[in-house]
């Protein structure tokens, strides 16, 4: 298994958005970097890490002023939920997604 996250842009109904993307850890998809307007019509990031079979906590999510603050939230997240789960839900969360993702086979 690798430590390494890796971004690709999130596609939604076959279309992709700028500015959106779709995290990665060992073939799984693990949350979602992606910019919005935010309050006051600025720009921002928010982030966030998930599991399709594991509860998501507050600090599993997030804003960020930029996409290096938002990629370094979101690692901290997913170093602290990846320290909270097993094997098994890793395994569980990959069947999922395959059921989902039919292509990722």
């Amino acid at each position: 298994m690798s430590d390494d996250l890796t971004m690709r842009r999130t596609v939604i109904g076959g279309e992709t958005a700028p500015d959106d993307y779709e995290v990665i850890w060992d073939e799984l998809s693990i949350g979602r970097i992606f910019r919005g307007a935010g309050v006051g019509g600025t720009a921002g990031w928010s982030w966030s890490v998930f599991l399709p079979n594991v509860p998501q906590r507050d600090q599993h999510r997030g804003g960020a002023g930029s996409l290096t603050e938002a990629k370094a939230r979101f690692r901290t997240a997913w170093e602290d939920l990846h320290g909270q789960i097993g094997y098994d839900q890793i395994s569980k969360a990959r069947e999922i997604q395959g059921r989902r993702r039919p292509w990722h086979r």
